[in-house]
């Protein structure tokens, strides 16, 4: 009979985050724990934390809360002490701060402001005081449990990069999944620049001809369709549409809501070196942030926006959701999005502006000071956030940013891009061209303008792009089960899971 516990006696470290923890790690650790895996898990947030201490289904050998950690890394230390220096040879890097700065709680301050203030809320002692305690909890999962697979859901802040960097050290794997950029398929990455992978290696062997494809005729479809009839995303689309009725009422009676938990129910999400973040928010901080997102959405719909009619040649910058993985994590040297645009624009050759958009899901969320700095800068022409982004990207000759949903949507539309942070998925894409050195970003934009996006070559490797996601991603409702816990068919979920690990484990 042959045998089907392929994962039997592995051991597999699972971040069991937030509500992914709950809603999807949890339901992992059961099935492999069914396979007969070993398990360890580092929770973020206290009360994931309660419900994978408290649960009864999953045996763990280790479990360790970072968010404990965090809250007083002095006392996980206890007199123990690592220089910076042993710490960035451990992971392999020159510096550690590009990744500090993904500590949105350190480095940012929730309690200054809503939606952030960006002054540093913890001092640079007690921030090294949390990147040793990291680096000490990192050994101990390897130096007591030695994984030989670790599963997160994404690479969003320090403890993931950190982990990530030092596991290749050892040559132990990490995976998360992320989006293709093809709707409705997700991929597995291996970096948190979500560079390597099996969609990856896809793509360049279908470039190098090196494979083929039997989901080309279904790649040529989604991009004929896509042509035809935009697909803007589904979050883009439910942001901008206007809410029930119900849907409005409820909003309104939220904060009302959140402070009668907050004197009903036991707050444990108190962090004592961040104090109030996102997650602990006390009621006088609750009511700030809603009559402040209220304000600043009113300020949005009547700003006095530049005309888009009236604007010619242009390049188009659009505005990122700020604190973000895909901002502060993968673009660090360019995570302050008032000053990119200010270089972007006293870059552009000739009779070109820059068109800036904000992001749909930061309306509400950004004071009118910051959009007021950005609208005022020489040569930004600041346009409605109503205006779609197909209407923006038919007429731009060229899209220039750290990131964005926007590269691919360019790709479709045969527009080029210059992206200067590190995302790899998106430089698998035939319209985008790495460039970081903005001293020289003039020279960078008249090249790529010159360049013949019209050809079989690129459409060629559109094509390619497209059947990757389709050849080695999967399509399943990924951020509904993370965000309520139930899906369409969980046992196919589980065989997608089983089947990447299985893959991680052979290499």
């Amino acid at each position: 009979m042959e045998n089907t516990k392929t994962l039997k006696g592995k051991k597999i470290l699972i971040f069991q985050q937030r509500s992914w923890g709950t809603n999807i790690g949890h339901f992992l650790a059961k099935k492999l724990q069914q396979e007969g895996c070993k398990l360890a898990a580092l929770t973020f947030k206290r009360t994931t934390h309660a419900f994978m201490i408290n649960q009864k289904e999953v045996k763990y050998d280790l479990v360790i809360n970072n968010d404990e950690i965090m809250g007083r890394p002095k006392d996980y230390l206890a007199g123990d002490s690592y220089s910076l220096k042993e710490i960035c040879e451990a992971l392999g890097v020159d510096t550690i701060w590009p990744i500090v700065m993904t500590l949105r709680n350190h480095v940012k301050c929730y309690k200054d402001k809503y939606y952030y203030g960006f002054k540093q809320n913890v001092p640079d002692e007690e921030i090294i005081d949390f990147v040793m305690a990291v680096y000490k909890y990192i050994k101990v999962f390897f130096d007591e449990f030695n994984p030989d697979i670790i599963i997160a859901p994404n690479h969003v802040s320090l403890p993931h990069i950190m982990f990530n960097l030092f596991a290749r050290k050892r040559g132990v794997r990490m995976f998360a999944v992320t989006s293709s950029k093809v709707q409705g398929y997700n991929i597995f990455t291996y970096d948190y620049y979500e560079s390597e992978g099996a969609f990856h290696d896809r793509v360049d062997a279908l470039n190098a001809s090196r494979a083929k494809t039997e989901n080309l005729e279904r790649a040529k479809e989604y991009i004929r369709e896509f042509r035809d009839t935009f697909k803007q995303p589904d979050s883009i689309k439910n942001l901008l549409e206007k809410k029930p009725l119900i849907k409005r009422i409820r909003h309104e009676l939220s904060p009302y809501r959140k402070i009668y938990d907050w004197y009903t129910k036991k707050q444990i999400n108190f962090l004592e070196s961040t104090g109030i973040t996102i997650d602990y928010r006390p009621p006088s901080i609750i009511l700030r942030d809603h009559y402040c997102e209220k304000k600043y959405k009113k300020f949005m719909d009547n700003f006095d926006y530049y005309p888009f009619e009236k604007i010619k040649k242009f390049v188009y910058f659009p505005l990122q959701f700020q604190p973000e993985a895909s901002i502060d994590v993968l673009s660090p040297y360019f995570s302050n999005q008032i000053e990119t645009a200010r270089q972007i624009a006293m870059s552009l050759p000739d009779d070109y502006v820059l068109v800036a958009k904000e992001h749909p899901a930061m309306v509400g969320k950004r004071p009118p000071s910051y959009i007021e700095k950005i609208a005022r800068t020489p040569n930004v022409k600041f346009i409605d956030y109503r205006i779609s982004s197909e209407e923006v990207l038919k007429r731009t000759d060229l899209v220039v940013a750290p990131i964005g949903t926007a590269f691919t949507e360019a790709a479709f539309l045969g527009k080029p891009v210059i992206q200067l942070g590190n995302l790899g998925t998106t430089l698998k894409l035939p319209n985008v061209f790495k460039h970081t050195d903005m001293t020289k970003l003039c020279q960078k934009i008249k090249e790529v303008l010159k360049v013949n996006l019209k050809t079989e070559e690129y459409e060629r490797k559109l094509e390619n792009f497209v059947a990757a996601a389709y050849d080695t991603g999967f399509n399943f409702r990924y951020e509904v089960v993370w965000r309520y816990g139930k899906g369409d068919n969980m046992e196919n979920f589980w065989q997608i899971y089983k089947e990447e690990i299985e893959k991680t484990l052979i290499h």
